[in-house]
């Protein structure tokens, strides 16, 4: 039997069966203003009152600013089982390692990372560095075989994402859904799960879709978002 993580947010749950499975990698993307990061704290929050150990990692934002924006909807994480930790892409050397073992230090069963576009934006390794890896090490057994910037950042993220799933937590990668094709077919093939907020302009609506979620049963028909005074609602 599957074991799951309730997101406490009860629509959410029933498209899901019950919750994320756990552990699991799920991507939440989406363009800009879609609310996903409201919606990957609003787990969090939830997640961490039913006394879940949660983290919260973010690039290039502070730590204050992911509070403030939280305290909008009431969520004060004073005294509830969460961490959060901010990384400077343009400083850390080793961004992958420091991540990696924020989460693992941490003891996380649910983590966000905010986000997985500001982490693929600048290469966490050096590619001397990154000859060490099995992955590349194969590649280069192939005469003639030359790795481009974006081979190098597929490769990346699919190290990455191996690596995230030995830390056993339920991951929540957002996501921005403008990324080159050949890195996005990979991070999505990689998930486990993929979460679509989208913006319907035309109508004035915003939506939740489930495209992808393995040992889940699930429908693929996108539900309308709100936006209300204690978080996102999702019509059923």
């Amino acid at each position: 039997m599957i074991e799951r993580i309730s997101t406490g947010i009860a629509e959410l749950d029933g498209m899901l069966s019950g919750g994320f499975p756990f552990p699991s990698n799920i991507l939440v993307k989406g363009p800009p203003g879609s609310f996903k990061t409201i919606l990957c704290l609003q787990i969090l929050n939830n997640t961490a009152k039913a006394k879940q150990p949660g983290l919260y990692v973010t690039f290039n934002q502070g730590v204050e600013g992911i509070k403030e924006q939280a305290a909008q909807f009431g969520w004060n994480f004073d005294g509830l089982p969460i961490e959060f930790v901010s990384f400077d892409t343009t400083l850390d050397a080793d961004l992958e390692a420091a991540m990696i073992n924020a989460v693992k230090e941490s003891k996380a069963k649910v983590v966000v990372i905010d986000s997985l576009t500001s982490f693929l934006s600048r290469p966490p390794i050096t590619r001397t560095e990154y000859q060490a890896d099995p992955m590349i090490d194969a590649i280069k057994k192939f005469p003639g075989i030359r790795m481009s910037e974006d081979a190098l950042i597929r490769a990346m993220t699919t190290r990455l994402i191996r690596k995230m799933s030995q830390t056993k937590a339920t991951n929540l990668f957002i996501y921005e859904d403008q990324t080159l094709e050949g890195i996005r077919a990979a991070c999505e093939y990689l998930a486990d799960g993929v979460l679509r907020l989208a913006r319907v302009e035309s109508i004035g609506k915003r939506t939740l879709t489930i495209e992808k979620m393995r040992y889940t049963r699930h429908d693929f028909l996108p539900r309308t978002v709100t936006l209300k005074e204690k978080g996102l609602a999702i019509e059923r």
